[in-house]
């Protein structure tokens, strides 16, 4: 099908959007109940400290996770605009040379995650306590990084192409999978902290089987061709700079959860074992509130790439409002649940009040603007999806590192424990009211732009 019969090019924004966005968000959903359940699993199965280390092994996780979307989504980012421009084979092209690339990165990132974890858990002051559990739970997951980083490249070239329903497939299949093998090592082989880790790294296996066999079985505009499997400098350069800034977003993330629990260990003291272990079941749960939210930036990434490259400027300034408004509405929903009934979602983890407690007072500071999150996540994947490296890496920059980690370090210091809690709303504010006035000084310049041929008639009369 050729880019200009797409429903991407011609739906109604907000309704295409919602049916763009709803596969990824329930397949998402289907995952992070995975991480949410497990968490759950390990929590009941071996205990709270059990937890507390897997919170402590979960940045090193996380720095996988963000080198791997680095390589998929920027290779995402350049096949949907080619695809939107109906350049097929470039987008192949594309496709095959990030594959070899991201075989050859996610196994030189287990080699080194392997070899310098223990230094990495050092350096990170880890407790005695939690330590056995973080290192347990690592080892596996270090070791897997050919497996995981082919899946991540399979599943965002089928994003890119707008198979949102293949993706959720494939996310599904992976969290179904989790569960039931936590289960099964937790519970019945009693493999502990290292049963869980074994879990993931075998559900991610079976999905990437899965990935293979459709590929090799459906009919799609992008397809490998043997001879583009290679190092091509000039699509790699293009697709690590346009994956950069998802790179510096997810990577900001793991930073945050290391200092946070640097900071912990520094400030708390005596109690800084049990929030440690607290901020672990708070952070799996706000993970699974995020991911509808990031759901709906991976669904307008796709939209934005197409219709900038098919030069539908008009429909990506509306998808840019459309995203906006459903992603703070949904924010706004999560902030006024998690100020008044945080303790019914904690309550799933342990019977232990004192942990839940520290949990609850958590999360009744950290989601007081929840609101704004949807400026902060859609804006910066706004420049991502239209191939503007520099601006997208500044925005996502802006947030986790030029705000968030020092105002932690700050803040930590001379406030305590509340300080630490208290960053994150008022850097979240900040950093939303600097990255809306940017954005919205971009897509008034990008709206005076005359679109082609592409326009509707009656965005003709509006233009």
């Amino acid at each position: 099908m050729s880019a200009s019969a797409s429903p991407i090019l011609t739906q109604s924004v907000p309704r295409l959007f919602f049916t763009m966005a709803m596969p990824i968000i329930l397949g998402l959903m289907v995952s992070g109940l995975y991480t949410f359940v497990d968490a759950i699993f390990i929590s009941r199965a071996v205990g709270t400290d059990a937890i507390g280390g897997v919170s402590a092994a979960f940045p090193i996780h996380m720095l996988m996770i963000s080198i791997s979307t680095m390589l998929g989504s920027g290779m995402a980012s350049i096949i949907s605009r080619r695809l939107g421009a109906n350049e097929d084979l470039m987008a192949s092209k594309v496709f095959s040379a990030s594959l070899q690339l991201s075989l050859l990165v996610g196994v030189g990132v287990s080699v080194l995650l392997f070899l310098l974890r223990e230094n990495i858990f050092s350096l990170m002051n880890t407790p005695a306590a939690l330590l056995p559990y973080a290192m347990e739970y690592i080892t596996p997951i270090a070791c897997y990084g050919l497996i995981s980083f082919s899946y991540g490249t399979l599943s965002e070239n089928f994003r890119a192409q707008g198979k949102n329903v293949l993706v959720m497939q494939l996310m599904a299949l992976s969290a179904v999978m989790n569960v039931l093998l936590d289960a099964l090592f937790l519970f019945v082989f009693e493999w502990g902290v290292e049963g869980a880790a074994w879990a993931t790294v075998l559900a991610i296996s079976i999905s990437l089987v899965f990935a293979l066999i459709m590929f090799n079985k459906g009919e799609y505009r992008v397809q490998f061709l043997w001879r583009y499997f290679r190092f091509i400098p000039a699509i790699h350069k293009e697709a690590l700079s346009l994956g950069f800034p998802i790179f510096l977003s997810y990577l900001g993330f793991a930073l945050m959860l290391v200092m946070v629990n640097l900071a912990i260990a520094n400030v708390a003291g005596a109690d800084a074992q049990l929030l440690i272990s607290a901020h672990g079941i708070f952070n799996r749960t706000f993970m699974l509130i995020f991911l509808p939210v990031l759901g709906m930036m991976i669904a307008f990434q796709t939209f934005a790439g197409f219709n900038y490259g098919a030069q539908q400027y008009a429909r990506v300034k509306e998808g840019l409002k459309v995203a906006i408004w459903y992603t703070s509405v949904y924010g706004l929903l999560w902030t006024v649940f998690m100020l008044t009934r945080s303790h019914w979602l904690f309550q799933l983890f342990t019977t232990d009040q004192t942990l839940i407690d520290a949990a609850v007072s958590m999360s009744e500071v950290f989601f007081m603007a929840y609101a704004v999150v949807g400026v902060r996540t859609i804006c910066p994947a706004l420049f991502q999806a239209l191939g503007f490296a520099k601006p997208a890496i500044v925005l996502n920059a802006l947030h986790n590192y030029f705000l968030l980690l020092p105002a932690l370090w700050f803040c930590s210091v001379n406030f305590g424990v509340a300080g630490i809690w208290l960053t994150f709303p008022v850097v979240d504010i900040i950093g939303a009211i600097i990255i809306g006035i940017y954005t919205t000084r971009y897509i008034n310049k990008l709206a005076l732009k005359k679109d082609t041929t592409q326009y509707s008639e009656g965005e003709k009369k509006a233009a």
